[in-house]
């Protein structure tokens, strides 16, 4: 695909990743756009909107009447406080709060990239991509927000939570429901508590998935079988 990623500088202003990350982003959307993966195109953790942005882009530049739906979920707070089975606090560094507490007392905002959705939203339009596919954004911690909003069907899922405990509850929320030949997206592979909270469900659900890495980038990735 060609698609030079300085085309888009605004975009990758507000992205918290490499080019090559967004680049990714982009060729997956389009791949999957043009091989005919059923579904609609997900974000766990859209932060600004940015590699959520290329997802589209990618996927319009094969088909600019694309029906699918793209879901952006995010608490637009920031990134949740981190949990017992992680090991520092994203964006921060070392965890200062007590950390064996209830789940839902950690459901609080570390102040780290808090995106309000008007923002994500006003973007989105300044992009020129509100308009020119389904999007829903959905607001809330995931463990709540997720309860009666989730697509039907996936062919792109993308992780970007920071935190061990959501990523955990999406995986075992929505994994079912991405087709075969969907594609999983874990950005943030670097930090223990994701990579932990990925490790247990491949063992729970029985799978070791053929895992691609993105060049000068921390994010993982694998095709669903």
């Amino acid at each position: 695909m060609n698609h030079p990623i300085s085309h888009h500088p605004n975009i990758s202003a507000v992205c918290y990743s490499t080019k090559e990350t967004q680049a990714n982003s982009m060729d997956i959307g389009f791949n999957v756009e043009k091989f005919g993966i059923e579904g609609d195109i997900v974000e766990c953790g859209v932060a600004a909107g940015g590699n959520f942005a290329f997802m589209i882009i990618g996927a319009l530049a094969i088909n600019p009447n694309t029906n699918r739906t793209f879901w952006g979920y995010d608490s637009f707070q920031g990134i949740q406080l981190a949990g017992p089975n992680d090991t520092e606090q994203a964006g921060i560094g070392a965890i200062t709060h007590d950390v064996n507490v209830p789940a839902e007392d950690l459901l609080v905002s570390s102040g780290v990239t808090v995106h309000p959705e008007d923002e994500v939203r006003n973007n989105l339009v300044k992009w020129g991509l509100w308009d020119k596919v389904r999007i829903k954004l959905v607001s809330g911690w995931v463990q709540h927000s997720m309860e009666d909003q989730m697509p039907d069907k996936i062919a792109i899922l993308r992780l970007d939570m920071d935190i061990y405990e959501p990523t955990a509850y999406v995986l075992r929320k929505l994994y079912d429901r991405i087709s075969k030949g969907g594609i999983v997206i874990i950005d943030d592979w670097a930090l223990s508590g994701v990579r932990k909270a990925v490790e247990e469900f491949w063992q729970e659900i029985g799978i070791t998935p053929e895992i691609r890495t993105i060049e000068n980038s921390t994010p993982i990735w694998w095709v669903k079988g």
